[in-house]
């Protein structure tokens, strides 16, 4: 493969990795904000105690805002039914002393979640009493099936089903966070979409201007070149603050790129059906950039990587009086 084409190719990816940095941030920051982890937390809790009509009672713009805000009920667990188990637990002292105030924690341990799941049923029903009388009272036959069906023909009591409580709760956890990850990157998808319209960052345009111009393929290559000096420390950002910062600091990366508006693309557009024609284009260019965003940044951190490999050049080394860019990446997680 020749250079030219090789220079291309870490140019896109380049951009995608800094868009996919700037995508990241937002996301991230926008979960922190509306508190998008405890809100699927809870809807795991309500998938594994098999009270999963209560979700519907959870969502809301309202609640959303509420939790914005930090208000008391952003999550609403006094609109769940009466006997629901699920608001009773969270609302456990283990659980509810884990977060501040109008807010809920996003991460439970296991053996804090079976903790507070048995000391519940014994305040309900009285201690002294086997598992399986405590899980007949609950009313939740799929519940007091699944939790006796991990217990087996092993002891009936409280220590064992808080043993079971826990293996079940870490495999619900595992497919809750598989649900988040994938969540996360359609919310990817459509942060990238709106960056991508917004700054006219053209995968299709862009890749023709690295084409025709050298010097802007040797300057994108060079600023590849940093970064793979610099690297791709995994650092998670807890505020909503920080990650608007980080945000900022993307986007003003991406503004020294051969990116915005207003557009060659509609230069001397005459007509409806041409008009129609180059943005057809453009969305295809946008929708591309999205679509690379949503892979994520160490996705194109490592690409970026290979392809200089490839090329022969590894990477510059930086010179003493240079300073290296910080790239900063938070990643969704649910499980510890």
């Amino acid at each position: 493969m020749s250079s030219a084409y090789l220079d291309v190719l870490i140019g896109l990816s380049y951009t995608f990795l800094a868009v996919s940095l700037l995508c990241a941030a937002t996301r991230e920051a926008i979960a922190s904000l509306f508190q998008t982890r405890a809100k699927v937390l809870l809807d795991g809790v309500l998938t594994m105690l098999h009270e999963p009509a209560g979700k519907s009672r959870l969502r809301g713009m309202l609640p959303s805002l509420q939790r914005l805000l930090r208000l008391d009920g952003g999550f609403k667990l006094a609109h769940l039914d009466s006997a629901a188990l699920t608001a009773e637990v969270m609302r456990h002292p283990l659980i509810s002393g884990m977060a501040q105030r109008g807010r809920m924690p996003s991460y439970i341990p296991s053996a804090i979640f079976a903790r507070a799941f048995v000391s519940t049923l014994t305040t309900r029903y009285g201690k002294g009493q086997t598992a399986a009388m405590l899980l007949n009272q609950v009313g939740n036959e799929g519940l007091t099936r699944t939790l006796l069906a991990i217990m087996g023909e092993g002891p009936d009591d409280a220590a064992a089903l808080e043993n079971a409580v826990r293996i079940w709760y870490d495999t619900v956890m595992e497919r809750i966070s598989g649900w988040y990850k994938r969540r996360s990157q359609f919310v990817l998808f459509l942060v990238g979409l709106f960056y991508a319209a917004a700054m006219n960052i053209d995968a299709l345009q862009l890749s023709s201007r690295l084409w025709k111009d050298a010097g802007l393929r040797d300057g994108m290559v060079d600023k590849a070149q940093l970064v793979q000096v610099s690297g791709l420390p995994v650092e998670t950002v807890a505020t909503a603050l920080t990650q608007t910062k980080v945000a900022k600091e993307q986007a003003q990366e991406l503004q020294k790129l051969p990116i915005g508006w207003p557009s060659s693309r509609f230069n001397g557009v005459d007509g409806v059906w041409a008009f129609v024609v180059a943005l057809t284009f453009a969305l295809i260019g946008w929708v591309a950039t999205a679509f690379a965003a949503s892979l994520g940044s160490p996705f194109w951190f490592d690409g970026v990587g290979w392809l200089l490999a490839l090329r022969g050049t590894g990477a510059k080394p930086v010179a003493e009086t240079t300073v290296a860019p910080t790239v900063t990446i938070s990643l969704p997680t649910l499980r510890k």
